[in-house]
C-alpha cells in the first residue's frame, strides 16, 4: 500500500470540520448557562471557562483550514498558489496558530493584550484577502478558475467575519460580568447585557453553522 499525501490532507480537512462544528456546538450549549441568573457567579464562570475551552476547537480549525485548503487545491491542480508562496502560507498560519494557543494559556501575561490586538488585525487582513480573492475569481476566473473554489474562498472570508463578530459579543459578556459583580441595579443591567448578547450570538452561530455546511457542500459536490 502506497502513502497518498492528498488523502491524508482530506482526512485532516474532515477532522477540522468536525472540531469546528463540534466546538461551536459546545460553545452554543454552554453559553445559555453563562447567562443564567439563577446560577451562582462561580458556576457561571465555570461555564464561561468551559465555553472558552470549546472555542479553541473552532479557532484552531479556522486557521488551519487556510494552509490545508490551499495545499489541497494546489495538489488538485485548481490553484496556482504553490512553491514558496504556499510554504509562506503554512509558516504564517502555524505561527498565527501558536500565538492563539499562547494567548489561551497566558491570558494574564503582560504581552497578552498586544498579541490579542495583533490577532484581531491579522483576522481583518486575512478576511479581506479571502473576500477579495474569492470575489474577484468569481467574476474574472483568475487566479482561481473553478467557480466552486472561488465561492468557497469568498464564503470562508464571510465565516471569518462572523467569527470576529462573535468575539466582539464575548467581550460584551465580560463587560456584563464586571457589572454583575458590582451588585444592585448595576448587576441587573449587566445581566441584561449578557442576555441580549447571548441572543445575538446564538443567531450568528446558527448562520455560521449554515456557512460551514455550505463550504463543505461546495468542496465535496463542486456544483459549478
Amino acid at each position: 500500500m502506497t502513502f497518498d499525501p492528498y488523502q491524508m490532507l482530506v482526512f485532516v480537512h474532515i477532522i477540522l470540520f468536525v472540531y469546528w462544528l463540534g466546538g461551536d456546538l459546545g460553545v452554543f450549549v454552554t453559553s445559555k448557562y453563562v447567562a443564567d441568573r439563577k446560577l451562582t457567579m462561580d458556576e457561571r464562570f465555570r461555564f464561561m471557562h468551559a465555553l472558552l475551552v470549546c472555542d479553541m476547537g473552532p479557532r484552531t480549525s479556522l486557521i488551519l483550514f487556510i494552509p490545508v485548503g490551499f495545499q489541497m487545491a494546489w495538489q488538485m491542480g485548481v490553484s496556482p498558489i504553490g512553491g514558496v508562496f504556499l510554504a509562506g502560507i503554512w509558516a504564517f498560519c502555524l505561527a498565527w496558530l501558536a500565538a492563539n494557543w499562547w494567548l489561551f494559556y497566558n491570558e494574564r501575561h503582560a504581552s497578552a493584550n498586544f498579541v490579542r490586538d495583533w490577532d484581531i488585525r491579522l483576522r481583518y487582513v486575512v478576511m479581506a484577502i479571502m473576500l477579495s480573492m474569492g470575489g474577484y475569481s468569481l467574476f474574472a476566473d483568475t487566479p482561481m478558475a473553478d467557480n466552486w473554489l472561488a465561492a468557497k474562498i469568498f464564503l470562508f472570508g464571510c465565516l471569518m467575519a462572523l467569527g470576529v463578530y462573535l468575539r466582539g459579543e464575548i467581550k460584551q459578556w465580560i463587560i456584563g460580568f464586571g457589572m454583575v459583580r458590582q451588585g444592585g441595579e448595576t448587576a441587573d443591567k449587566g445581566n441584561t447585557i449578557i442576555e441580549e448578547s447571548l441572543v445575538r450570538s446564538q443567531r450568528a452561530a446558527l448562520l455560521l453553522w449554515f456557512g460551514v455546511a455550505l463550504a463543505a457542500f461546495l468542496g465535496k459536490v463542486k456544483p459549478f
